[in-house]
This record gives C-alpha cells, structure tokens and sequence, in this order.
C-alpha cells in the first residue's frame, strides 16, 4: 500500500503540472475578469499539490503496529489520502463556478486528506498509551 501512495503521489505531482499549465492556458488574467472564479481554480490547484505532497510523504510515513487497531487505522488513513487526491481533481475540474457556495468536491477533499493526518495522530496516541500500559 505504501508504493501505491508513493507512485500515485507522484502522479499527482505530474497532475499539478498539468493543471498549471492549463490555468496558464486557459485562465489568464487577462481574460478572466470574475475574481472568485480565479481564487477557486488556483486553491484547488494548490489542495492537488497538498495531497499529492502527503502521499509521498505517507510512503516514508511507517507507523507502529503495536496495536491491533492500529493496522485498520494505517490501512484508512492511507485509503483517505488517495481518494482526497481524487476528489480533489474532480474539484479542480468542476468547482471554478464562481460559486462559494458550491464547494463540496473541495470540502471532501480537504476533509478526506485532514481526517487521513488525524487517523496518523490517533495512531500515535493508541501507541502511546500501549507504551505506557506495558511499562
């Protein structure tokens, strides 16, 4: 699981590109006078960087498994990360409306890749306090 957030990462590292490239194209300032438009294209631009830096981030990300809840957590919070990159595409291409309002694909992708660090962290307590009970 660790190599599938690794090379999706980088693929969506490669999607970033692709999307600035195609803001560089498409949306230049020039011709793009809703500035609300212009904010929402760009910060879904840059969740794509976020959540693809998190899945490279996950595949050097080895967390302990001293607990047996601590191998579904591992499992969910690397599930997350690649569905928020997916999701977070998926705003890319369809939330540049101009619309605050209508923002759920981007709610999803932040949420899904916010909930993925906080399952790391839950981890992290869970061994924690498997330490110390052991001690």
């Amino acid at each position: 699981m660790k190599k599938i957030n690794l090379y999706f990462g980088l693929t969506l590292f490669i999607g970033f590109l692709a999307t600035g490239y195609y803001m560089a194209e498409y949306f230049k300032p020039e011709h793009l006078d809703n500035h609300v438009m212009r904010m929402q294209i760009r910060a879904n631009h840059i969740y794509i960087l976020f959540i693809s830096l998190l899945n490279v981030v996950s595949f050097k990300c080895d967390l302990k498994i001293n607990h047996k809840l601590s191998k579904y957590l591992d499992t969910l919070f690397r599930i997350f990360i690649l569905i928020a990159g997916i999701v977070a595409v998926v705003a890319f291409l369809k939330e540049h409306t101009g619309n605050l309002g209508v923002r759920s694909w981007t709610l999803s992708a932040v949420t899904l890749s916010v909930v993925s660090v906080g399952l790391v962290l839950i981890n992290e307590l869970i061994n924690i306090v498997v330490k110390k009970k052991s001690i």
